[in-house]
């Protein structure tokens, strides 16, 4: 199957040859006309268009999804704010004291980082947000010796439930110039008609000239250039 931006240009460029031999006709022609004394006086039929509109019917055969390129996953400051608050909101305190509360922030900003990396690789969401909630809650339990397995859990639950909503999933976008379509007309038969669609294309034709230009140094220089 054709990708589109080659079936759409082979359109143009069929448009372009028609062109094309029509001025070596209208060549022959004016030829003709110039070996006959009566026609050589007839101005030379030449075909020009000036708009060619196309109404092309077609069908998706295989769409082309690309992922944005400068993904970005999460907000890191909000974030990691979330993160200190769920810590305060499990442990069901107002604040922590300046050693833990230095120590449980630059984790959560050292583990974030890591976090937005796996998740530029594509090891998946909630993998990494496991691997995030399970790296900073063990490393919270081992600082504050703490060894209460519920609050563990419940840290590293409460972790991922509140914090997956913070992460963005990748934009996809069609690159419909790489799109899979089907045009013969047998096949767009078979397809319901609620599911071909029409593109609507008008070529302008802009012509171009050989111009020569004859500089004051007896230079002489040709350029091509628009009608």
């Amino acid at each position: 199957m054709p990708l589109l931006k080659d079936y759409l240009g082979s359109l143009v460029s069929g448009v372009n040859q028609a062109r094309a031999m029509a001025d070596i006709e209208s060549a022959k022609i004016a030829e003709a006309y110039a070996a006959n004394s009566i026609l050589k006086n007839f101005s030379v039929p030449r075909f020009k268009a000036s708009n060619i509109e196309l109404d092309i019917p077609i069908a998706i055969d295989e769409l082309n999804e690309v992922e944005e390129k400068n993904y970005q996953p999460i907000d890191n400051k909000s974030f990691n704010s979330y993160a200190y608050n769920v810590f305060k909101d499990v442990l069901k305190v107002d604040s922590f004291d300046r050693k833990q509360s230095d120590l449980l922030r630059k984790r959560i900003a050292a583990d974030t980082d890591t976090l937005e990396k796996d998740l530029k690789a594509k090891e998946g969401i909630q993998k990494s947000l496991n691997k995030f909630a399970t790296g900073v809650t063990r490393f919270f339990i081992t600082a504050t010796k703490n060894d209460d397995k519920e609050i563990q859990r419940k840290l590293t639950t409460q972790l991922q439930e509140s914090l997956i909503s913070k992460i963005q999933e990748p934009k996809k976008t069609i690159d419909m110039d790489n799109t899979k379509v089907l045009v013969q007309s047998h096949q767009l038969k078979e397809i319901p008609p609620e599911n071909i669609l029409r593109i609507k294309m008008t070529l302008v034709e802009e012509g171009m000239e050989w111009h020569t230009i004859e500089r004051d140094n007896g230079e002489v220089e040709t350029k091509l250039l628009p009608e």
